[in-house]
């Protein structure tokens, strides 16, 4: 993200960066595109108030019993991190990190064909 901030409104609106319209949207896109249902999981870290968040990020396919293709790909995450300045953030790069997985299942396609 280099120097440069994200700038959030009153509403919580981004208006130069991902927000939880972006989340949404892009969950709908990875299920679309590959044919899964895209889900984020967000469990508390820590005990009490400290600890952060754990993101899960994961794409479940509809597969038979026996085959070699995952039923599950996910990625998993801690916020607060350097590299995002809020949760939607956060999230939403996590989804794009999900895709890059899905992609790895892909390039081990010979597995099963």
């Amino acid at each position: 993200m280099g120097g440069k901030k994200w700038e959030i409104t009153a509403m919580g609106k981004s208006t130069n960066g991902p927000d939880w319209t972006d989340v949404e949207m892009m969950l709908r896109a990875l299920g679309a595109l590959h044919s899964g249902r895209a889900g984020v999981t967000i469990l508390p870290l820590g005990i009490g108030s400290s600890g952060g968040l754990s993101v899960s990020c994961s794409m479940m396919f509809d597969v038979l019993p026996g085959s070699s293709v995952p039923a599950v790909v996910s990625t998993e995450s801690t916020w607060p991190c350097n590299s995002h300045a809020d949760l939607a953030g956060h999230v939403f790069g996590g989804l794009h990190t999900l895709d890059f997985e899905i992609s790895k299942v892909y390039g081990n396609e010979a597995l099963w064909k």
